[in-house]
């Protein structure tokens, strides 16, 4: 199998990548980037240097079996709600567009729990929006995972979801599953499982499914 890995470098899309570089049933893996850095690469592990701005003209990045979006970032580090939804929306859209043209089977998302096109939260309707609009697209499989609070060390500082983690990490079993912080790596799991045995049509995973299966 080929996979076209978007947002390789993020969070979640790290542990996918560790997770991919392990499966058996997976050949090839194509890491567009915006720079390629000078660490090492898997043996499995394509990195090509793209221009997120004009995924037309790569349009090869897609040619593979199935792609896994991991693409996301903050309000403060996109600097305005419309640049955090031309990362989180528009960026992801063109991308499962052109997946679709090139006859892409499977396509793989990471959501929100609280994902809602009609949200009166920004985010929440980004990410709501971003699942109307894959579910358009008439993918196949399309997998949606919606995780809760993220745990795991991210390469930026974010106050507010480091202190949140660390009071949460002791006292995991208080929070219902529906809303328990979920570990990155529990999150990358889900979608490689699904990616192995991928669901006919559009299979939404919720974070109680992922909290169920955290032993991370």
């Amino acid at each position: 199998m080929i996979v076209t890995l978007l947002g390789s470098t993020g969070l979640v899309g790290k542990e996918v990548l560790q997770f991919l570089e392990a499966s058996s049933f997976v050949e090839k893996i194509i890491l567009p980037v915006r720079k390629i850095g000078k660490g090492p690469v898997g043996a499995k592990s394509y990195p090509v240097e793209i221009d997120f701005e004009n995924l037309k003209l790569h349009k090869n990045i897609f040619l593979s079996d199935a792609v896994i979006c991991c693409l996301g970032t903050t309000l403060k580090k996109a600097g305005s709600k419309k640049a955090r939804e031309h990362v989180d929306l528009q960026i992801p859209l063109a991308a499962a567009a052109i997946s679709k043209v090139q006859k892409v089977k499977h396509f793989l998302v990471v959501s929100a729990q609280g994902a809602n096109p009609h949200s009166p939260f920004h985010y929440n309707r980004t990410k709501g929006l971003l699942e109307e609009g894959l579910s358009m697209l008439g993918f196949p499989s399309l997998t949606i995972v919606r995780p809760s609070l993220l745990l795991g060390k991210r390469s930026e500082y974010r106050a507010a979801e480091n202190f949140l983690q660390k009071i949460s990490e002791k006292h995991l079993h208080f929070f219902p599953e529906f809303w328990r912080p979920v570990h990155a790596k529990a999150v990358a799991a889900t979608l490689i499982a699904s990616l192995e045995y991928p669901p006919t049509g559009k299979h939404v995973i919720f974070n109680r499914t992922i909290a169920r299966s955290d032993a991370f």
